[in-house]
């Protein structure tokens, strides 16, 4: 079977490094306005992406969600979902957060400012799926046995193209079972010791995960380096860091992309939930305009190929 015949064709592309900051959420929403959007000129093919936000940070979430504050919390709850006076499932409380897939309970994605985009959003606390069950090495498994099934449901791939995980930044069962189930995966890093260190240790459970499915590879998309500083800002611990990331006799050569992504302030975060897509910022700079076409081209070329 052909990576793209599993899941009805649909893709699942994973954002994933075990460290926190490195841009795994800003690569998760970006690819999908820009999946969605048919990338930056708005020429490409219009994909149909669903998010399922598992980083207990939320930030996916509030990208594309007006979440709920939940008072003397740090956490937000979501929102009432907009389709509910529609819906008419008895079984269902009217809102619903990605982890609800583990449990088996009824889920309806929220729509979003964008067409093409549709959300599950985080829970904020997704510890609960300890609960299913206490041994860390069978939850994993379980984990990823069940979104297998999540994701071929023949309804899935009629409604989206491809769906775009946001992972915790840790090694926990949930990441570790959701990186298991993905058909695809890309890896953002800093250029800075501990980001780099751990792409290695990374790529290495990845082989680990492929000796079980030799038949549909969990493909790599590219290790992305990201928040790289201008080259006239650029330290010797940087160049260091990048040169051991392009080394092509080193772990992480063969996967590296063939481009950068620069820390600029239209990369930052104006303002949430993202209503229209003024609010990705990069829209008005020529230079993060083709940053953002580079990164289109991997996403477009990787998943589809002569397809896209």
């Amino acid at each position: 079977m052909k990576t793209g015949e599993l899941y009805n064709g649909m893709r699942v592309l994973s954002s994933y490094h075990r460290k926190g900051g490195v841009g795994k959420t800003f690569l998760a929403s970006t690819i999908a306005y820009l999946l969605a959007t048919g990338g930056p000129n708005g020429k490409g093919k219009k994909r149909r992406v669903l998010v399922l936000d598992y980083d207990s940070q939320q930030d996916s979430s509030k990208a594309f969600l007006k979440m709920d504050a939940i008072p003397g919390d740090d956490e937000y709850a979501a929102p009432l979902h907009p389709e509910i006076d529609e819906i008419a499932d008895p079984e269902w409380s009217g809102r619903n957060t990605s982890t609800d897939i583990l449990f088996d309970s009824p889920v309806y994605e929220y729509p979003t400012a964008f067409d093409n985009i549709k959300v599950l959003p985080s829970e904020g606390n997704v510890d609960r799926v300890l609960a299913l069950t206490p041994e860390s090495d069978r939850l994993v498994s379980k984990i990823t046995s069940h979104m297998r099934d999540w994701f071929s449901i023949p309804e899935l791939a009629d409604d989206y193209d491809i769906v775009i995980v946001d992972n915790p930044p840790s090694k926990s069962p949930v990441s570790a079972g959701m990186l298991g189930a993905a058909t695809h995966v890309i890896i953002p890093t800093e250029p800075e010791y501990d980001s780099i260190d751990g792409v290695p240790m990374l790529l290495n459970r990845i082989d680990r995960i492929n000796e079980e499915r030799q038949g549909n590879p969990l493909k790599v998309v590219g290790v992305v380096p990201n928040k790289v500083p201008s080259k006239s800002r650029l330290t010797q611990k940087d160049e260091v860091a990048l040169a051991k990331l392009y080394d092509k006799n080193g772990p992480t050569g063969k996967h590296m992309s063939r481009f950068w992504l620069q820390q600029r302030n239209c990369y930052r975060v104006m303002e949430r939930p993202s209503v229209d897509e003024t609010h990705f910022n990069y829209v008005h700079n020529h230079l993060a305009q083709k940053e953002m076409q580079k990164l289109y081209e991997l996403i477009e070329n990787s998943l589809w190929g002569s397809d896209a």
